[in-house]
């Protein structure tokens, strides 16, 4: 009888529980690749190699992107939490003031435009919560359902279910279009995404690439681009990201606030599915190139 030797049963001790770990995990790996690959292009490779570089960026990436108020609040220990198990907002003091001053003069300022007098939105769903926009038009309304599913992917980012129907996704390309024109043609322009590739079109700041703020990271100078599925990413500032994330518009990108990547304020706006939800969708996006633009006045489009 040949009987193993040491070293070669060391050996097999040492890869068999990864070996079996990788065995049992294929069948949700394999399911987890073909979601990754149902999603479409958009800033990774558009195949295995790009799924296993989104597992790895899970290292540094954040969970906590619904999370409200936002992790750079600073929590206040001596208050005692909500015992209402509905209740999602955690008790916090301040914003951390580093994080402040990193995004100053206007990250503390609402750029949403006052919505259009014509909406049915009441005024109770749109009533001041703390942290809400300062300026005119700081407010949403609620978002009327619960939030639409998106995969835990790092990137691409997406939603899988409450997607916009073709017609909205042509309707919000369009407005992307007008808001470029005209007026803002000075300021705005529209040209493939540095984010999520050639496939995607987005409103960059005209000629402000390598003159950006260093809290702006990888965005540089790219305000907003919209998805094949109705979602969207747009910079927004400090306040009009925490009112869109409070409200159930948005949440934030997992690289949102981590080291030089992303803005805290990148958001995905969720896509909208009627004409209320869709005039709060062309409120953010100008308000993301209000702050970007470092205040300018910048034109609503024709919707």
């Amino acid at each position: 009888m040949i009987h193993p030797s040491r070293p070669a049963a060391a050996l097999l001790a040492i890869t068999a529980p990864p070996l079996l770990y990788v065995l049992f995990s294929l069948p949700s790996i394999l399911t987890s690749y073909r979601t990754y690959l149902a999603i479409g292009p958009g800033g990774l490779p558009h195949n295995f190699f790009g799924f296993l570089l989104q597992a790895c960026l899970r290292v540094v990436a954040r969970s906590d992107v619904r999370a409200v108020p936002p992790p750079y609040y600073h929590f206040d220990t001596s208050k005692s939490k909500s015992n209402d198990p509905g209740d999602d907002e955690g008790d916090a003091s301040d914003p951390d003031p580093a994080v402040v001053r990193r995004y100053a003069p206007l990250g503390r300022t609402s750029f949403l435009p006052a919505s259009k007098p014509s909406s049915s939105t009441t005024a109770a769903t749109t009533e001041s919560r703390p942290g809400s926009g300062t300026g005119p038009g700081g407010l949403l309304p609620y978002r009327s359902s619960a939030r639409p599913t998106v995969p835990g992917f790092v990137a691409p980012q997406r939603q899988t279910s409450m997607q916009a129907p073709p017609e909205m996704i042509a309707r919000m390309e369009g407005f992307l279009q007008h808001l470029v024109g005209g007026e803002n043609e000075g300021v705005l322009e529209l040209r493939p995404s540095g984010l999520e590739g050639a496939w995607h079109q987005a409103v960059f700041l005209r000629g402000a690439d390598d003159n950006m703020p260093g809290y702006m990271g990888r965005a540089k100078g790219e305000i907003v681009h919209v998805h094949a599925e109705g979602s969207s990413h747009v910079t927004v500032s400090l306040v009009d990201g925490e009112e869109a994330v409070r409200k159930g518009w948005a949440e934030r990108h997992p690289l949102s606030g981590v080291g030089n990547m992303l803005p805290w304020s990148y958001v995905m706006l969720y896509a909208p599915r009627d004409d209320e939800e869709y005039e709060v969708w062309t409120r953010l996006v100008v308000a993301g190139c209000r702050f970007v633009s470092g205040g300018r006045d910048i034109k609503m489009a024709e919707s």
